[in-house]
């Protein structure tokens, strides 16, 4: 299923709510930073810490990637333990498709920007806007 998104207006990463026994796997631009950026923020460690309490939670990126489907080589070397997986994402043509591929509910959030993005970033991120936007009007239907 493509979508565990319940909200049209996702919020931050650092805001959502508890999860727990399930394997979270995270995606790092516009999720946990702004795209571009090194660092991530006190608050959003802390949130990542939490929800390594109860879950087994990775860090995926695919940032840098030259191969044509970077997440299969990622997940190649991922040891699921659990059946419940979630992709957490702010981007619904990347994450989420990537959710739908590995049979994963996806959980949009709201994308961390920086307003330092080039301009092919900000171009792509009004492609993913329109798009999550037609997919959740069809969903409607």
């Amino acid at each position: 299923m493509l979508g565990s998104e319940k909200r049209e207006n996702p919020q931050f990463f650092e805001e959502i709510g508890a999860i727990s026994g399930a394997c979270i796997i995270l995606d790092v631009d516009g999720t946990l930073r702004p795209d571009g950026d090194k660092d991530i923020s006190k608050v959003v460690l802390h949130k990542i810490e939490e929800l390594k309490r109860n879950n087994e939670v990775h860090i995926l990126s695919n940032k840098g990637s030259n191969k044509r489907k970077p997440w299969r080589s990622a997940l190649g070397n991922l040891e699921i333990k659990s059946k419940n997986t979630i992709v957490i994402g702010d981007k619904f043509l990347t994450d989420g498709l990537f959710a739908k591929n590995i049979g994963s509910d996806f959980m949009m959030v709201r994308r961390k920007i920086s307003g330092r993005e080039p301009l092919f970033v900000k171009i792509t991120y009004l492609i993913d806007n329109i798009a999550y936007k037609l997919w959740m009007a069809i969903k409607k239907y």
